[in-house]
């Protein structure tokens, strides 16, 4: 299934006096970009959200936005420890007896390490508090995930008109190149008519021989039908009933296509010919651009 690589996904959901708010936002990126934002005190959980949005997204750099309000997890109580404090103080005193310094300044005492420590509230479930979260995030990936297939439905789409314009244009070169095969026996029968002179007569055979070869150099049929089999990959890509991403295969099949459209530019010496190949550039084109949004 086609998905696109932009989306928007909320959830909102309360327990107790906890509150817990959601989004998840998605935009195009060559691999998966993962981005927290939320409360300090959940930082702890960054690892564990970010392997469950990876369950749902596989591409796009994605941004989450968590918010707790109402939870004793945002104001945790202050806890000292008066035991080191006493020894610290007792330190100062030794101190101070010993090279009879005035040691008065208390904020010295207290910025020294260990004397203040947070913990959560005593009646803090932690678990549940987390439980939550996971559970308002798995909800906001589904919710992105529809937005996705939605958006994803209306580029396949659109891949598909552009795949048919371009299939048409390969239709139309097809009928066009038995006429461009006489044309170029022609021209080569003049120039070398000409080459000779009007009186000199021309080993048939010769001729033939040497049209034969040119024809082979100038011939587009295996490109032609390479080109039309990348487009029908493309089709049977836009077609796959899969949670697998297609988006880096569609890249390849467009570069292939690319290459094989300038092959014919390259070998067929015809302005008619020239301009199909414009016009399935032009195509192709439009086409990478569209699947740079596809997962």
């Amino acid at each position: 299934m086609i998905k696109s690589m932009t989306g928007f996904g909320m959830c909102e959901q309360s327990q107790g006096n906890t509150q817990v708010h959601v989004e998840l936002k998605t935009i195009n990126h060559r691999f998966f970009d993962f981005t927290f934002n939320g409360p300090r005190s959940f930082v702890y959980l960054e690892d564990q959200l970010k392997k469950i949005v990876h369950s749902y997204v596989k591409r796009g750099s994605l941004n989450l936005y968590l918010s707790v309000k109402g939870s004793d997890a945002n104001s945790p109580q202050v806890e000292t420890n008066w035991p080191l404090f006493d020894q610290y103080v007792h330190a100062a005193k030794e101190m101070q007896r010993r090279s009879g310094f005035q040691l008065t300044d208390l904020d010295a005492i207290l910025q020294l390490p260990g004397i203040f420590s947070l913990r959560d509230a005593d009646n803090y479930d932690a678990q549940s508090v987390e439980t939550l979260v996971l559970n308002v995030v798995r909800e906001a990936a589904e919710r992105l995930i529809a937005m996705r297939e939605k958006e994803g439905e209306a580029l396949r789409s659109d891949l598909l008109d552009k795949i048919r314009e371009i299939r048409l244009e390969v239709d139309r070169l097809e009928v066009l190149m038995p006429e461009v095969r006489t044309q170029y026996k022609m021209r080569l029968r003049t120039a070398i008519a000409d080459f000779l002179g009007q009186n000199q007569s021309i080993d048939e055979n010769r001729l033939m021989n040497e049209m034969a070869v040119f024809i082979n150099k100038t011939a587009i049929d295996e490109e032609v039908t390479r080109l039309k089999s990348h487009l029908n990959q493309c089709t049977i890509l836009l077609d796959e009933n899969s949670d697998i991403p297609v988006g880096r295969r569609f890249d390849f099949l467009i570069q292939e296509m690319n290459r094989e459209v300038n092959t014919i530019g390259s070998k067929g010496n015809h302005a008619e010919v020239s301009r199909f190949v414009v016009s399935m550039k032009t195509e192709i084109e439009k086409l990478r651009e569209q699947v740079q949004n596809i997962e």
